[in-house]
């Protein structure tokens, strides 16, 4: 079954042989481009992928988009008011850092909800996000450096939609 994945920037830009961290996330991208799984892209994450051009980007932009593989995720009126709940965090510091990685929420909630990042900062703001405000979808969020979270098995898997994996379920760093 093909799946819609939310990809961020960073994993894109960690790939190399060089490290054993950027090695699994090497692996992990690689594996993937064997599967028949989509990517979604909204115009921001889009830009952010274009702004730290490598071969490696490129080559794997490139094959995406000649698979047809990408899927153009346009604002969506389900997800609009996200960012207005957002406001009502007390902690301005949390909403600033929430609102520069929001599109990826969005767009994940938009499509099959996976979230490849390896930004586990981020993944703990959304999961603040997540106690304060009820009523947003579960999200799943692998990140493919951290060898704990046996991300090519669960790419592999049939099902991916693991509680176990929800946001709303990481904290401080681990899933409850």
């Amino acid at each position: 079954m093909e799946e819609c994945f939310i990809i961020d920037a960073c994993v894109i830009t960690s790939a190399s042989p060089k490290t054993p961290v950027s090695k699994r996330v090497a692996t992990f991208l690689e594996m993937f481009l064997e599967t028949k799984n989509k990517i979604g892209m909204t115009k921001t994450l889009k830009e952010e992928w274009l702004r730290h051009p490598s071969p490696y980007t490129a080559k794997v932009y490139g094959l995406l988009k000649n698979q047809r593989r990408i899927i153009k995720i346009s604002d969506h009126e389900t997800v609009e008011d996200l960012r207005i709940k957002i406001q009502n965090i007390k902690d301005k510091q949390r909403v600033e850092a929430i609102l520069k990685d929001i599109h990826l929420l969005e767009a994940a909630i938009v499509t099959d909800k996976f979230i490849i990042s390896l930004d586990n900062k981020a993944r703990n703001n959304f999961n603040h996000f997540y106690d304060c405000i009820s009523g947003i979808p579960d999200v799943c969020w692998v990140n493919p450096s951290v060898e704990t979270e046996f991300a090519l098995e669960w790419l592999l898997c049939k099902e991916k939609y693991e509680p176990t994996r929800f946001i709303i379920n990481f904290k401080n760093g681990v899933y409850a």
